[in-house]
C-alpha cells in the first residue's frame, strides 16, 4: 500500500509534443489516482497534454533578454523546487547543457531524492558527457531507462549501480475523448511525432511513401505533430505535387482516434528511446511498420506478427514494407489481430509496480 499523500514532483521541459513529456503527463494522472500529492515543474509555457497536480509554469512572463531569461528561470526553478518540498523528484528533461546542470547539482538538487529518466538512445541528451556528472548520477535514487538497450548503453558508459528499466506505459488516459473531430472514413496511413527531420525523418518518409504502392493506390499519408520543419515539409509536399496524398494535420489531442482508424502507423526515425506511438497504435488494434532503429522498436514490434520491423535507414525496404502490409491481406489480418495483445505487458497495471517500488 502506498504512503498516502507522499509528495512526488515531476520535472519537464514542457507538457506538449514529446514522448517523454506525454509519459510525464500520464504518470501525473496515474499517481494522482493512487493518492500521491503530485506537482509538476514545467520549464516552458507549452501545455497540451492533460495532467494532474499543482503546476509550476516557469515559462510565463519571461524576459526577451537571453541572460536575464536564463538567470530568472534558474531562480524560479530553485524556488519551485524548494516550494514543492517533494519526497521524490522525477526529472524528464533534456539535460545536455553542462553549465545549467552543474548549477542545479550545486545549488538545487538533493540527489537522494532524484530519479533521472533516460528517454533517448542518444543518452547524452539526458546526461552531460562528463565523468563528474556520471559520478553525480551514480548517487541518485535511480536512473530510469525506458528500453533495455538504453540501460545496457548507460552501463557501458559508467558502471552505474542504480540503473532501472521501466518502459513507457499505456493507460486509459492515453485515449482521451476530449475533442469531437471528424475522422476520415476512407483508408489512410499515419505517422506521428515532432516535425524534426533530423530525428523523425519525415522528409525521407514522404519520398518512401511516394515510391510505395500506397501512392499508386491513392492511400493518403497523414502526418500528425508540430515542430521546426513544418514549413520545409509543406514546401516538399508542394514540390513533389503530393498535396492530395500527404497531409500535415498538426497537433491533435485526440491523436489516438486517428491511430485507431488508420490502416497502419509508420515510424521512420533515425533513433528513438521507447517510442510511445508504437505502443499506442498497437493498443487500439492498429498494426505498425517501424525502422529497427536504436532503441525501442525491437522491444515492441515482432516482425510479421504485430507489424513489420525494417532494417534501420533502409528507405527502399520501408517503401516495400508499406506496399506489403497494404497488399498482403492475410499478413495484415494477422498483424491486426495480434496488435492489442502484443502490448498488454506495457499497460500501467503491469508497469506500475516498477514505479511504485522506486517511490516507496
Amino acid at each position: 500500500m502506498q504512503n498516502l499523500k507522499k509528495k512526488v514532483c515531476l520535472i519537464v521541459d514542457s507538457l506538449s509534443t514529446g514522448g517523454a513529456e506525454k509519459v510525464a503527463a500520464l504518470l501525473s494522472v496515474e499517481l494522482d489516482k493512487l493518492d500521491y500529492q503530485v506537482s509538476i515543474i514545467c520549464l516552458r509555457d507549452e501545455i497540451s497534454y492533460s495532467f494532474q497536480g499543482e503546476l509550476y509554469n516557469l515559462g510565463l512572463n519571461t524576459s526577451i533578454i537571453k541572460i536575464v531569461k536564463q538567470v530568472s528561470k534558474f531562480l524560479k526553478f530553485k524556488n519551485a523546487f524548494n516550494n514543492t518540498n517533494a519526497d521524490i523528484y522525477i526529472d524528464f528533461r533534456m539535460r545536455n547543457r553542462s553549465l545549467l546542470e552543474r548549477l542545479l547539482h550545486a545549488f538545487v538538487f538533493d540527489l537522494s531524492k532524484m530519479i533521472f529518466t533516460i528517454h533517448s538512445s542518444n543518452v547524452f541528451y539526458h546526461i552531460p558527457k562528463n565523468k563528474w556528472f556520471y559520478a553525480q548520477y551514480a548517487k541518485a535514487r535511480a536512473i530510469v531507462c525506458v528500453s533495455k538497450a538504453m540501460k545496457d548503453n548507460m552501463y557501458s558508459i559508467y558502471q552505474f549501480q542504480n540503473l532501472k528499466y521501466i518502459p513507457n506505459f499505456i493507460t486509459s488516459s492515453s485515449h482521451p475523448d476530449l475533442v469531437v473531430e471528424s475522422i476520415p472514413e476512407y483508408d489512410y496511413v499515419i505517422a506521428v511525432g515532432r516535425l524534426d527531420n533530423h530525428v523523425k525523418q519525415f522528409d525521407q518518409l514522404i519520398i518512401a511513401y511516394k515510391n510505395s504502392k500506397l501512392f499508386i493506390q491513392n492511400i493518403p499519408l497523414f502526418i500528425l505533430g508540430r515542430g521546426p520543419d513544418e514549413e520545409p515539409l509543406r514546401l516538399q509536399i508542394e514540390l513533389l505535387e503530393l498535396e492530395n496524398h500527404v497531409k500535415l494535420l498538426g497537433f491533435k489531442s485526440n491523436v489516438i482516434n486517428f491511430m485507431k482508424s488508420a490502416k497502419f502507423l509508420i515510424l521512420s526515425s533515425r533513433f528513438e528511446g521507447f517510442p510511445l506511438v508504437l505502443t499506442e497504435a498497437l493498443s487500439v488494434g492498429t498494426p505498425v511498420i517501424s525502422f529497427d532503429c536504436h532503441s525501442g522498436p525491437s522491444e515492441i514490434v515482432k516482425n510479421k506478427s504485430n507489424g513489420l520491423l525494417v532494417k534501420s535507414q533502409n528507405f527502399e525496404a520501408l517503401s516495400k514494407a508499406m506496399s506489403l502490409l497494404y497488399e498482403d491481406k492475410e499478413l495484415y489480418k494477422k498483424c491486426k489481430s495480434n496488435s492489442k495483445s502484443s502490448v498488454e505487458k506495457f499497460s500501467f497495471p503491469n508497469i506500475s509496480p516498477k514505479w511504485l517500488d522506486l517511490l516507496q
